[in-house]
């Protein structure tokens, strides 16, 4: 049985399917009987066309107005918001939301089978805008429905006989979700028609095939409701609800991503692309500054000496780290990526060799800095494994785990296993939790490291466009807080505690124990600074959901480049292997070996570059890539529009 948090708790968690299930069934009878809202127009639509749409439902009124009673109405009408943003581990095979091979369109995770379905994948290259139709759909009709949802919440909810702050404190409920759907569709479309009314006339078409509004305009408009929330929404609204420190958590994280896209993208994408005014660009990164520093001055949040046990327990109800969770319980709804990291084929893909080597080693040096590096000589896993950041030994195994080698079941094609959502306690234990769909794993949905690395990164951004100098105090309660975190290797004796040492800021540099780092891999256009910053990123939250978001906005999809089948990149290759040492290795595995490039070398790194390559083609600068950084509009969609004289504009390269 899992423990709950009592009110007072600042930590909250949510249950999807099964939670307040008479409210969701009463929800839902009421609610059936509202209107679909002005997204279904603005939706790509099924095959039906808007006027069938406008016969069924009048968009000039609102009916049940009896339905706004009191806060229990609130918060039943709400939960819908919940499912919608906060997935978690979802409840299916290989659909893990943005965790594991749910986010592996980078150079930290190499996909080697296309059997994924899952729309977080966007960064997939799509040659047509008809590519991936239906996830692309779904996207924006889910958005726009959420952001009505909330529309009818702002517009009834002042007319409701509760006190003001109750009125405030929903209202900032309804501008946050807003602030994350509309923060959703900029992200995957740019620019887009923003609505803040819930009723129009429906022949007012105007309005209701208005085309796309700038992204500064969005965004500033994000901020607004942002910045409303976080003053308004209660500081403890109870369990399983959204409170004053998840609205910091998801503003940090949504404003550093709209503040980085439009510092490094600019107003669009392509060459009609205009540069974004410092002085947009720094309110933004203010608003990211803010809501992490809400977060960060309650107080309720500090880094503790865990790290495996942040995705694997059976409960985070009391883990200090995590700020929102969702709860999974047996027998009720539970997951399958423990399975996934324990017993099964980890055959959807694994992590890259760039991906490992970007960990550091335990004196803090990048490894072809570090004279305490192993892996020179020897590169196998074991090796270059020896004495490296400890986190390393918390997501990957320390010894090869190879798919077509006949000597494990759980493998990963990389030759990199996964276990950073493997509880080897449950594993060895021989727990029914680690097959099938039988995890009660709660999954984190935000915690305390990201904010701090939020918080660092936009405080960095900001200092060089005008804002306050970047200091070690930025430092010190950010990245050298999250090093605070010791670690032991599970099943070592005897076990041997292991940290990473802190940062300092040496003048345009970053040092460790009084030595600046100086990483002959750093890109050369990202500051030493700010490659160290996002290098602790990379680390701390790799197969998390982030990384791809991250190179969208960083302007960097050139890392996923493949190379050349005779000299592939390191997003294509996996660990180093001597077939020698693993006779039953099957013949089709790859390898490749820069010091001898020789077309089948019996030692090398697994190389999967014939099938990543298609996926992963990218030239700077040239349109049919660099479009591919936003989503294209539904083709359907635009033609709504022109049916009704109208123009939804198409984003560039599509």
């Amino acid at each position: 049985m899992k423990t709950s948090m009592n009110n007072n708790s600042p930590k909250h968690m949510v249950t999807l399917l099964c939670e307040f299930p008479y409210i969701r069934q009463k929800q839902n009878y009421r609610m059936k009987k509202y209107l679909l809202y002005i997204g279904c127009l603005l939706a790509l639509a099924t095959n039906s066309g808007c006027d069938d749409f406008l016969d069924k439902a009048p968009l000039d009124k609102l009916v049940n107005d009896s339905y706004w009673v009191d806060e229990v109405s609130l918060r039943a009408y709400s939960q819908d918001f919940y499912s919608t943003y906060f997935v978690g581990y979802a409840q299916d095979y290989r659909a893990f939301g943005g965790y594991f091979s749910g986010d592996s369109y980078n150079d930290d995770f190499l996909l080697t089978s296309d059997n994924v379905s899952d729309t977080n994948q966007r960064l997939f290259f799509p040659t047509t805008n008809t590519t991936g139709i239906n996830s692309v759909t779904t996207l924006w009709t889910d958005q726009y429905k959420i952001v009505r949802k909330a529309n009818v919440m702002l517009e009834k909810i002042p007319g409701m006989t509760i006190s003001d702050e109750a009125k405030n404190h929903w209202m900032a409920i309804a501008r946050f979700f807003r602030a994350t759907a509309y923060s959703t569709l900029v992200k995957t479309y740019g620019d887009v028609p923003y609505i803040e009314l819930a009723v129009v006339d429906a022949k007012d078409y105007d309005i209701l095939y208005k085309d796309r509004d700038p992204q500064v305009t969005v965004v500033n408009k994000i901020l607004e409701d942002y910045n409303y929330a976080l003053q308004y929404i209660r500081a403890n609204d109870g369990i399983r609800q959204v409170n004053k420190s998840v609205v910091g958590a998801f503003m940090s994280r949504n404003m550093l991503y709209h503040a980085t896209w439009l510092k490094y993208h600019g107003t669009t994408v392509g060459p009609t692309s205009q540069p974004v005014s410092n002085t947009e660009l720094s309110k933004f990164f203010k608003g990211a500054i803010d809501g992490a520093e809400s977060v960060m001055e309650s107080h309720n949040y500090s880094i503790g000496n865990t790290y495996n046990a942040l995705f694997t327990s059976e409960s985070l109800a009391d883990n200090p780290e995590i700020i929102f969770y969702r709860e999974y319980t047996t027998g009720i709804a539970c997951n399958a990526l423990m399975a996934y990291n324990a017993k099964e084929d980890q055959k959807l893909g694994g992590a890259t060799i760039d991906a490992i080597d970007s960990y550091l080693c335990l004196d803090g040096l990048p490894i072809r800095q570090s004279p305490s590096y192993q892996g020179q000589s020897d590169p196998s896993i074991k090796n270059s494994f020896k004495d490296r950041d400890p986190r390393i030994y918390d997501t990957f195994v320390d010894t090869l785990r190879i798919l077509n080698s006949g000597l494990f079941s759980a493998a990963s094609p990389t030759g990199f296993a996964s276990k950073k959502f493997l509880n080897e306690d449950w594993l060895l234990g021989g727990s029914p939790y680690v097959t099938g769909i039988l995890s009660p794993a709660d999954a984190p949905i935000i915690r305390y490291a990201e904010v701090l690395l939020n918080y660092v990164e936009a405080r960095y951004e900001i200092s060089k466009i005008g804002g306050e100098a970047f200091s070690q105090a930025d430092l010190d309660k950010s990245i050298n807080e999250i090093r605070k975190r010791t670690l032991t290797k599970w099943g070592e004796t005897p076990a041997v505690s292991r940290k990473m040492p802190n940062i300092t800021l040496s003048g345009n540099n970053i040092a460790v124990n009084n030595t600046v780092i100086n990483d002959p891999d750093r890109d050369p256009s990202v500051d030493p600074v700010l490659w160290e910053i996002r290098r602790e990123r990379r680390t701390e939250l790799i197969m998390e959901g982030r990384r791809s978001d991250d190179l969208n906005r960083w302007a960097k999809f050139e890392y996923l480049n493949t190379g050349t089948s005779n000299n592939p990149n390191k997003t294509v290759l996996g660990a180093w292997i001597d077939k020698a040492d693993y006779p039953g290795i099957a013949a089709a595995v790859k390898l490749f070996d820069p010091e001898n490039p020789v077309a089948t070398p019996t030692k090398g790194y697994i190389s999967y570059f014939s099938i990543s390559s298609p996926l992963r083609s990218f030239t700077k600068g040239d349109i049919k890539s660099e479009r591919n950084y936003l989503r294209s509009i539904p083709a359907a969609q635009i033609t709504i529009y022109k049916d009704k004289g109208y123009t939804l504009t198409q984003n560039p390269g599509w």
